[in-house]
Order: structure tokens, then sequence, then C-alpha cells
């Protein structure tokens, strides 16, 4: 059949093209959607948050979807084409969740869709498919909560089934179902003050005069939330660098670092550059910074931010963490933060839950674990080693910590208190600092502050 022309350009189309590749490469949601507005420069306002909020809606509620999905089709699931499965999700989405877009429409569009990359036999089935959704929309049957209550939360609020129920031994039925509401979310956007160009409050006020509503984050002293913000390409002082977007629990990483001008400090897995920059504020951009990632592509990322905020300390390697470092240095400071599952950023990143399996948390535990190994020989005696993840399962986090110091008597654990400010201080849990999104209303993070001594 004929393929798409790539002509089609309007939000639905993008958005078509946006799931496909995500389902061929698996490639990343927000970048995707980044690089589509570069290249549909025709796009205004309106289309851009409708595509937005298409690309990240199919995505929270993919099983859900899938699940009608299998309800209506005559054909097993597993041999629906990928492309048209693609079309039915995003058909079904505005069906389902968008109560101002005309079932009409969303039927037009996802029929005209089908059309253009399956031809009249793909329409039929997609246009069958939905009005018989909206025939019978009242009486699809979900899954029993009292049968399987794993397999009911997973399906109505649409997470993997093996996260369920792994969260309801954990944390139990109640708090399983808050976690997933909450990742269905849609997540606020928090920016990071540049403190290279203004302080927090001159940008609170510059903001205010724009017609926004910021706020100060009750964490981070550099933090601003933004309540209603427009669409971040038309965010205003973004290009001028007096800020970044950033997540708080992802801002308080650096303050655990503790950097201090003038020192060496390495940040391993650095892109695409948040924490990297965030270092270099703290150290009044002075001293070194060695921001180490695996591609040419990641590294133009972090240099592209660096010259947006004027960072000029910032010297990047080519390089693997888990591997010899391509220059002998000895660092004052090391931030190890390592590839996860991601699971603490479900809300912005729910392409995540799809793409990641639950075998690969043993295996991204022992390249947390190499990658720690690797680092630990680059720092000088007294020196800080800070381990830190954007997710919540044990076996990335507090595991990676206790099998590390079991082999390295040369390491111990550095107090938090006496590094952190009061306002950090309820996220202390034992030694770590802990953040989880359903109870500190930001992402799940874990951080661990490693001190050599001898």
């Amino acid at each position: 059949m004929r393929k798409s022309s790539g002509k089609a350009k309007n939000p639905r189309a993008i958005c078509l093209e946006i799931l496909n590749q995500i389902e061929k490469r698996g490639d990343h949601l927000d970048r995707l959607l980044s690089d589509s507005f570069k290249r549909y420069r025709h796009l205004h306002s309106l289309d851009r948050a409708f595509l937005t909020e298409l690309a990240y809606g199919i995505l929270r509620w993919r099983e859900r979807l899938d699940w009608v999905i299998r309800h209506f089709s005559d054909i097993p699931f597993e041999k629906i084409d990928r492309e048209i499965l693609n079309i039915l999700r995003l058909g079904l989405y505005q069906l389902q969740f968008l109560s101002k877009i005309p079932y009409s429409a969303a039927v037009h569009e996802a029929v005209e869709l089908a059309k253009r990359y399956r031809g009249q036999k793909g329409a039929g089935f997609v246009n069958a498919l939905l009005r018989s959704f909206i025939r019978e929309k009242d009486h699809i049957s979900y899954p029993d909560i009292h049968q399987d209550e794993a397999l009911h939360l997973s399906i109505l609020y649409s997470h993997p089934l093996w996260v369920v129920r792994r969260w309801i031994q954990v944390f139990g039925f109640d708090q399983t179902l808050r976690i997933c509401n909450f990742n269905n979310q849609i997540s606020p956007l928090v920016l990071r003050t540049n403190t290279l160009k203004m302080d927090r409050e001159e940008l609170l006020k510059r903001l205010k005069e724009k017609g926004l509503s910021p706020f100060p984050t009750p964490v981070s002293r550099e933090g601003i939330l933004l309540n209603s913000p427009p669409p971040v390409s038309e965010l205003p002082f973004l290009k001028e660098g007096y800020f970044i977007i950033q997540d708080e629990a992802s801002q308080c990483v650096a303050s655990i670092v503790d950097p201090r001008p003038g020192e060496r400090i390495l940040d391993a897995c650095a892109s695409p550059g948040g924490k990297t920059t965030h270092l270099a504020q703290k150290m009044k951009d002075t001293g070194e910074i060695y921001a180490l990632d695996l591609t040419k592509e990641k590294l133009r990322r972090i240099q592209e931010l660096c010259h947006r905020l004027g960072i000029k300390m910032v010297k990047t390697i080519l390089g693997d963490a888990t591997k010899p470092l391509p220059k002998s240095l000895l660092f004052d400071r090391i931030l190890a933060d390592v590839p996860c599952s991601g699971f603490g950023t479900l809300r912005r990143n729910p392409d995540l839950k799809w793409r990641r399996k639950e075998e690969d948390l043993r295996r991204l535990s022992e390249l947390q674990l190499v990658i720690l190994e690797n680092l630990s020989s680059y720092l000088k005696i007294g020196g800080i080693l800070v381990y830190s993840t954007c997710t919540v399962f044990c076996e990335e986090n507090e595991e990676v910590i206790e099998r590390f110091l079991g082999n390295h008597s040369e390491f111990r654990l550095d107090p938090l208190e006496e590094v952190l400010p009061p306002e950090y201080h309820p996220f202390i849990h034992q030694v770590f600092f802990k953040t989880f999104p359903s109870k500190d209303e930001m992402d799940g993070f874990f951080v661990a502050r490693l001190k050599k001594i001898g």
C-alpha cells in the first residue's frame, strides 16, 4: 500500500509520525516533539498545544486504549498493522478523553490517515472500529477489581501490569491507585533561574510583568513554578538564557554535590546538561567541569545550553562512563547521574512506561554499579562521589549503593543533614535523599552522597 507522502502537516498527522517513530526506533517523546516544532514551523500555538496534548495523552493512556481496541477488533490485536494501530489510538483518544473534539472530526481524520497509509481496506477497518466504540462505549467491560485488582488498575489507569503488581506488593492498593493517577496528570512546568544572569526574585518580577503566574518552589532556591504556562517555544526570556526548564527534584542534586568555586568536577552521563550547568552556577563559572557522555550529539546539546546560559567553564569529553576516561585526571567531586529506568518521571515521560521491561531493572543496576566502580578511581581522597537516579526501584537505588560499599571500604556515606539546608531535610530518608512523585509533587529521585576516606 501507498505510504504517507509526508505532506500532511496537521497536528494529527504529525502526531501519527511521532507515534510511529517511537514504535519503530524507541525515540524519546520530548525530543520528537521539539524536532517536530522546528520542522513544521507553520504550526501556530494552538496547533502545537493540540499536538502536545495528543502525543502525551495517547502515551499516558495507551493500555486503556488498547483494551478498547481488543474489545472491538475482529482482527487479533497482535496482527493489527502497527501504523493502523496508532491511528486507532489517535482516534480513540480523542473520542474518549477530548470532549471538545466532535466525534465526526475525530473519525474523519483517522479514516483519512488510514486511507493515506493503508488504502481503502485500512480506512474501512478504522472507520468500523471507531464507530462501534461510539455506539457501544457505555457497555465496554473492564477487568473486575474484585477478581484481579492489579489488572484492573493496569487497564483503567494505563500502567504496565508488572509495575502495578510490584507497587501493590510494596505500597498496597490505595497508594498504588494514587501513584497511577498522579502519573497520568499533566506535569507542571518548573524553571531553574540562571543565577549567573539574575536572581530568582528578579526573574519572578519579570515573568509577572509578562502576564504569567510564577511562584517560587518550596525546596529549590532557584526554582520557579509556572501555573498555566504558554507553550515552551513562547516562554519569554528563554532564548536570553535567564532560566532553563528543570524539575524541582532534579534541581536538588547540585546542592547535594555542593561544589565550590575553583574545584575540578566530573559530571558523568551529563546530557542534556541541566545538572552540569547548575553545578557551574553554584561555582560561579569558576573552576573546571568536565561533562562526559557517549555521543557527539549529546555533547553538542550541552555546549548549546552552556552557550545560551553564558557558561564558559564546562569542557566536554566524548567517552563511556563504564570505561577508562580519555583524560588522566583526578576530581574533587564526581556526579554519577546514571542511566536508569526513569520511573520517577512518568508524568513528563509517559513513553517510558512502554519502553521499559521488568528485566531492564537488573540490567540497569549492573550498568549502574559498573559506572560507580569505574568513576570512583578518578576521585581524590577526601573527594565526594554523588550517585543519582530518577527512578523509584530499590534495585537501581539502595541495592546499588550497598553493593558498591561492600566492595569499597575506602568510601562511606556522607551525612546529608550537614550539607543541605533545612527545607531539604524532610526528603532525607536514613542516609539518602529521596523524593516520591505522588507524595512530594515532584519527580521521583534517589541521591546518595559518598566520601572517599582512604
